[in-house]
Parts: C-alpha cells; structure tokens; sequence
C-alpha cells in the first residue's frame, strides 16, 4: 500500500511540474507577444505610398505644352454657327476661330431700328406741339380762361418728351451691341499656339489625345514659348507628389534627360478621361495633373511624349511621403501604430522633416521603411494587438516579378519589356533601375534599417 501511494504522489508531483512549466512558458510568451489575441488590419508603406517595392523608380508618362494656356468662351447669348479649328490645330494670333449664327440678331437689328425711328419723329411731332403751345400761352393774360388748359397740356407734352428721349436712348444703346456683335461675329486667336482642346459641343473630337486639361472653355489654346511638362497621377498616389520636388524628363527617343521641379499639382479639377482604372471596391479613381518646369526647354518640342522620374536620384532619397492620416500626434511627437518583427502593433516613432498641404502628407525621415507595415489610427488600437498583414512579396525572392498586395492581384497591372507599366495612370516600372538597399533612414548601413 505505501508502495502505491508513493506511487500516486510522483505522478501527482510530475503533473504539477509539467503545469507550472506549461504556464510559465504561456506567460512568458504572453509577456512577449503582448498577449492581446485581437487583429488590427495592417499595409506596407510601399503599398500605401504607391512606390511599390524597396527600391522602386517610378516613370510617368508626359508631354510637352506651353505654360501659357489662353480659355475662349462664346457669348451666352450668341449660338456658334460654326468652329474653324480642332484639337492640334495650329493657329497665329488673328486667325479665325468659330462665327456666331448672327442671322436672328440682324432681324432684330433691323427691327429696333424701326423702333428708333418711330421715337424720333414720336420727338419731333412733341417739340412741335410744345413750340405752339409756347407761342399760344405767351399772348394770353394772366385771368384768361384758357391759359389753365394750356399749361396743363405744356407739362404733359413735356413728362412725353422726356419719356420718349429715355426710350430713344435705350434703343439706341442696344442698336449699338447689336451692331457690335454683328461686326464681331468672326471670333479670332489673340494669341498664337496650338489648340489644345475644343469642347464638345463644336461637333469636333480630339484627335491628337491633348483632352482639355480639366477646363470647361468652349476652346483652350496652348500659347507662347515657355514650356512645361504635364504628368497625370491618380488619386491612390498623389500624396507622393509635392510642389518643389526635383524631378527628371528622359526623352523617349534618345538619351536626352533633362532637370526639372513640380511648380503644380491640380486637385482642383480631376482629368476628364478616367477609363479604365478602378478601385479594387470596383469603383473609379479620379486622375490629376501635375506639371513640372523644366531647367531647360532647349531641343523640346511642343507635344513631344516625355517620361517623368520621380526620383532625380535612385541611390539616394532623402525621405518618403506618407499620408498625414496614418500618423497621430501626442506631446508635438508623432507616431505611428507600426507591426514588428514578431506580428504585433507597436507603438512607433516617427520623425517627420515637413508637412505638404497640397497632399496632406509628411516627408518621412526616420521610423519607417517601404518594407514596414503600418496600421490607420483608431483609438481601438492597442500596442500588442496581431498585425493581420498585408501580402508582400519582395522582387528579389519573387523572379524579378512585381509586388503582390491583397489577394495575391499584382500591385500595378500590364506587362512591358523590362518593367511593369500602369498605362491608366502613366506609371512606369522599371526592373532594371532598382535600388534593393533604398532606405531613408539607414543609419545602420545595411540597407533596410529602422
């Protein structure tokens, strides 16, 4: 019996053991991994600030236009008869442009001046009248009946005549605007350049793909010799934009490369043409211009297709553009709900160098990578919390392939020779300008330091 009962109490003893273990290692692999078994939804810097991978050099497509864009409007009460010009035309100051149907306005014309010269002899029969009346009330005497009647008539003669000189002048006032725009029914350029675009509803098209920029004038044209190049972003990428940032235009045709700084960025008014590029929700995603003054306009022609880096510089970047909404601010410092290397949220800081208003976005300089992947703020956020992560395959351990984001789609869609081209958007990814070791904040040297 003591055998048995000795017995019992090992396995007894070897039990407890094994539970204190057991529990100890789960409370220090809570201690850990936070211990908190809630998920916070998580995206790569790369995805959310449309840079793609570590390393990328994004291209967007350009042309070449005048600074100088010079709006034409037809009167609003004047139907256009006829447009001389399209899109691509290339006009001289003076040329005509489109007429006015102008042959309801000569009836009315002709009209009013029938009515003009009713009133003027309506005026003279008065003065006529009013000169009698004069030379009548001037003979009678003072307690003569009918001097009464008489001065009554005067007055009434004379309240008719100044009627009847208002009416005149009014008429001929409008005779005048008439005749004007009958004169003028011939609209021509002011300036000379190059239509850029004619409106719809001239019954003409734009054959040589310039579309109007965003503008509702009845005819743009793009003016004088001051050049500049327009870009088009979408609304997902915007925000990696910001005015005064150096940029390069690489012609496509050889290896010219030019210098140049984004002087506007138009979030004003989204480009008309918007097929083709959807949300992954399935909805549409407003497209932008941007326009960049280039250094030199020396050996650029009007409407020549350019390719805009963003980068003037692959192997250095002073910093990345993040979204201001992804930051949140306690005590002047910033911070970011950021996962780490174990999957959980931590609390992040992050040094910001300057706040972009026309994108609502921080330069970065410290605290984050491409390769890191942040959180929205929301005040459910805890540190611990698992980063329930977005898929990101690394180019180097995907063939070359492009970045993967939810779903496994790729990040940017259409194949081209040696790179990855968004033709919706104009960005361009190219494999072989890669930079694997682009870090802001690399302090470490090694490339991808935090």
């Amino acid at each position: 019996m003591k055998k048995i009962r000795r017995g019992w109490v090992r396995i007894l003893v070897i039990f407890s053991a094994i539970a204190l273990l057991g529990g100890g290692a789960y409370f220090v692999y809570q201690r850990l991994s936070g211990g908190d078994k809630s998920t916070v939804y998580v995206q790569s810097v790369a995805s959310i600030t449309g840079t793609g991978y570590v390393g990328l050099l994004a291209q967007y497509n350009g042309i070449v236009e005048a600074k100088d864009v010079v709006e034409i409007n037809p009167s609003g009460s004047m139907p256009v008869k006829e447009c001389y010009v399209v899109a691509g035309s290339h006009v001289n100051a003076g040329d005509p442009l489109f007429c006015y149907d102008v042959e309801d306005l000569k009836l009315q014309y002709a009209q009013i001046q029938i009515d003009i010269t009713g009133v003027q002899n309506n005026l003279r029969t008065y003065r006529d009248r009013l000169d009698t009346l004069k030379k009548q009330l001037s003979k009678l005497k003072e307690t003569d009946s009918e001097r009464y009647q008489i001065e009554l008539e005067i007055q009434t003669i004379e309240l008719d005549i100044k009627k009847a000189e208002y009416d005149l002048s009014d008429k001929q006032r409008r005779a005048s605007e008439m005749q004007k725009l009958i004169d003028a029914s011939e609209v021509s350029s002011p300036v000379t350049g190059t239509v850029r675009s004619v409106r719809d509803d001239s019954g003409t098209y734009d054959p040589f793909g310039y579309g109007s920029g965003g503008s509702s004038a009845y005819i743009t044209i793009i003016a004088g010799t001051a050049y500049c190049v327009k870009g088009t972003v979408n609304e997902q990428t915007i925000h990696t934009l910001y005015v005064g940032m150096p940029v390069l235009i690489r012609s496509r045709v050889d290896d010219t490369v030019y210098h140049g700084t984004i002087y506007r960025i138009n979030t004003d008014a989204p480009e008309n043409d918007q097929s083709g590029y959807y949300y992954d929700g399935g909805e549409r995603a407003s497209k932008y211009a941007f326009y960049v003054e280039p250094d030199t306009v020396e050996g650029l022609l009007m409407g020549q297709h350019v390719l805009i880096d963003l980068n003037t510089d692959t192997s250095t970047v002073n910093g990345l553009m993040l979204p201001a909404s992804f930051l949140f601010e306690e005590g002047g410092n910033y911070y970011a709900w950021a996962a780490d290397e174990n999957g959980r949220i931590e609390k992040r800081s992050v040094i910001v160098d300057a706040y972009f208003e026309e994108t609502e976005s921080f330069k970065i300089v410290k605290g984050l990578t491409l390769r890191d992947r942040i959180a929205f703020p929301d005040e459910t956020i805890r540190a611990g919390m698992l980063a329930d992560e977005t898929v990101y395959n690394d180019p180097a351990e995907n063939g070359g392939g492009p970045a993967f984001q939810d779903g496994g789609e790729p990040a940017l869609q259409g194949g081209m020779e040696g790179g990855w081209e968004d033709s919706d958007d104009g960005l361009i990814i190219d494999w072989n300008d890669m930079d694997e070791d682009w870090n802001p904040d690399d302090s470490a040297g090694d490339g991808f330091g935090g």
